[in-house]
């Protein structure tokens, strides 16, 4: 069953090799990578025992894609070679889970990568059998995203998508003169390509809102032009081929087109159920371009001599030798239980850097890393890199993270990332503001913005003399909004029609509640015989007139006696009505 399952796999590879000939993209969709039409139209899958896919790239030189696979908390870097039986093969592993971009210069053989965790940009060389990696470019305040290599002209490009200070930047392929091509009018800039023909870069950025931009300059960031800009969508991988440019949308699981030359709305190719992230198409056609000499030179003498690279099925296969008692079959070993690996060299034995090694039900070594490491080995320790600005780290079980960090003074954050220092938290407040005014909560610093600069206040005592500008509340802890001229007049004039409308219903409630004397008028009829002789009157009838007030006073008020005088109210009634139904045929009137 084994040996069928290899001959798929390598039916598979050459089935792939033949369509990327005529494929134009490759999208990256949670397991799998999808080779399509430049109309959208599938052509065909290259599946693998993939987690959830990423960033992705293609490898002109070997013929091989290479992905970055998040599996939990760990992203690897999987190279997946059309030419060859093998699978997927890891190039780095236990990589921290933020790996967005991918690039490979293949004059060198070196892969690039970002790593938005660490703020780095990585590399390894493809040469290196150990694949040692290295940092590239470290930064303190930006969040590189994508990366794109201009294979002509010896440049990494990449888009640096922290949303305080958002840039564009290049620097060259050894990390060298690093400048900052675009620094304005941007957001959340996400994927980067590059026009090799046209010498232009392109890229996606997030707006803020519901709107995105797709946009592109020269190689040097000059003539900026918007190619389009729309809404309801998130642009994440983007690549561009001589007539359009592509991007993938993870808001809506589609990608898109957009001719570079036409004033259309961009047209939607393909629907997907996952989010598609990575994207590339074919390597623009540059065999005339000078300044590619070197690729294209590259590109020949790898060809001369391809044996390494692209053995065919035939081939003479190497002697495989299992370790640890393994046995050989169908060209793989099969390890005894607490073993693995290709050769059976792996156990429990020193298998776990830090932590407890286990056996797995599968017979697999596994390890239990303690709090603050994590990989397959617990050989990283998370807080290698992970407080900045000289804040110092330490292992806790009160955060997800399993690490935290106590900042020096002046800083704060979860990296000890933001400052408070007055100067800086003035120059970024005022940055686009005109005539704002900040402060902390004790007024400890206040300063003005005055066209885009700033001066410090210097007397706190009297700030009514300075206009109170709205601004935007910040990420930096301690600064407090202030509320415009307009929004205050608006509060106080609603505070005082609040005033004037409860006093006039206070008035009203007291009016309601005075009520008129309740009269109750008894008619005595005339020519009665009297019960009991008693002196008549003159007229021919009496009348008594009897008001329901307390204690049979004379009141101003209603009264309102409490539940327990009103048995003692009913009482002093009967008393009324008997006393007049003792008299000669009384009758009541209302």
């Amino acid at each position: 069953m084994l040996h069928n399952k290899n001959k798929f796999l390598l039916k598979m590879k050459v089935m792939l090799l033949f369509l990327c000939q005529y494929c134009n993209l490759a999208v990256a969709i949670n397991d799998q990578v999808e080779l399509l039409y430049s109309n959208g139209s599938l052509l065909g899958s290259a599946v693998q025992q993939f987690s959830k896919l990423k960033a992705l790239t293609f490898d002109n030189i070997r013929h091989q894609f290479v992905v970055s696979d998040m599996d939990q908390q760990n992203d690897t870097i999987y190279s997946v070679q059309l030419t060859k039986e093998t699978g997927a093969t890891p190039i780095v592993q236990d990589l921290p889970d933020d790996i967005q971009g991918l690039a490979i210069d293949p004059i060198t053989d070196i892969l690039y990568w970002t790593n938005t965790a660490n703020r780095t940009i990585n590399f390894v060389s493809l040469n290196d059998p150990l694949h040692k990696s290295k940092t590239l470019l470290e930064f303190d305040d930006e969040s590189p995203q994508d990366i794109a290599i201009d294979v002509c002209r010896r440049y990494i490009y990449w888009t640096n998508s922290d949303i305080i200070n958002p840039t564009i930047e290049r620097a060259t392929l050894d990390g060298r003169k690093h400048e900052v091509l675009i620094n304005d009018d941007l957001f959340m800039p996400s994927g980067i390509a590059i026009d090799h023909i046209a010498q232009r870069i392109f890229w996606a950025d997030k707006r803020e809102g519901i709107y995105y931009r797709i946009e592109s300059a020269k190689l040097d960031g000059s003539q900026r032009q918007v190619l389009f800009e729309g809404t309801h969508q998130k642009p994440f991988g983007i690549a561009v081929d001589q007539e359009s440019v592509y991007w993938t949308d993870v808001n809506n699981n589609a990608l898109w087109k957009k001719k570079k030359r036409e004033n259309e709305s961009p047209e939607k190719l393909r629907d997907f159920k996952e989010n598609p992230m990575g994207l590339v198409t074919k390597h623009l056609n540059i065999q005339n371009i000078s300044d590619c000499s070197l690729f294209l030179d590259t590109l020949e003498n790898y060809n001369g001599s391809s044996t390494e690279h692209f053995q065919s099925a035939d081939d003479e296969r190497e002697v495989i030798q299992c370790l640890n008692g393994g046995e050989v079959v169908d060209g793989g070993c099969r390890c005894k239980r607490g073993f693995s690996g290709a050769r059976c060299e792996t156990s429990c034995y020193n298998f776990c850097l830090h932590g407890t090694c286990h056996i797995s039900s599968l017979g697999y070594p596994q390890c239990r890393c303690p709090t603050g490491f994590v990989g397959t080995r617990c050989q990283r320790n998370m807080c290698d890199g992970f407080c900045l600005n000289g804040g110092r780290c330490e292992h806790t079980q009160n955060n997800t993270l399993g690490v935290a960090c106590q900042c020096k003074d002046g800083y704060v954050g979860q990296r000890c990332e933001k400052s408070l220092d007055p100067d800086e938290l003035c120059s970024l407040f005022c940055r686009d503001r005109e005539s704002d005014i900040l402060m902390d909560q004790s007024s400890t610093f206040v300063c003005r913005c005055e066209q885009g600069t700033y001066r410090m206040i210097e007397n706190t005592e009297d700030l009514t003399a300075y206009k109170l500008v709205s601004s935007e509340n910040t990420s930096h802890p301690g600064v407090i909004d202030h509320l415009t001229d307009t929004a205050f007049l608006i509060l106080s004039a609603t505070l005082l029609l609040m005033i004037i409308f409860i006093f006039i219903l206070s008035i009203f409630v007291c009016r309601l509640r005075r009520r008129p004397r309740i009269k109750k008028r008894i008619i005595v009829n005339k020519n009665i015989t009297p019960l009991t002789y008693r002196p008549q009157p003159t007229s021919q009838q009496c009348e008594i007139t009897i008001e329901n007030c307390c204690n049979m006073n004379v009141c101003e008020t209603p009264c309102f006696e409490p539940p327990q005088l009103r048995a003692f109210q009913a009482s002093k009634k009967d008393e009324k009505k008997t006393l007049l139904s003792n008299m000669e045929n009384g009758e009541d009137i209302y």
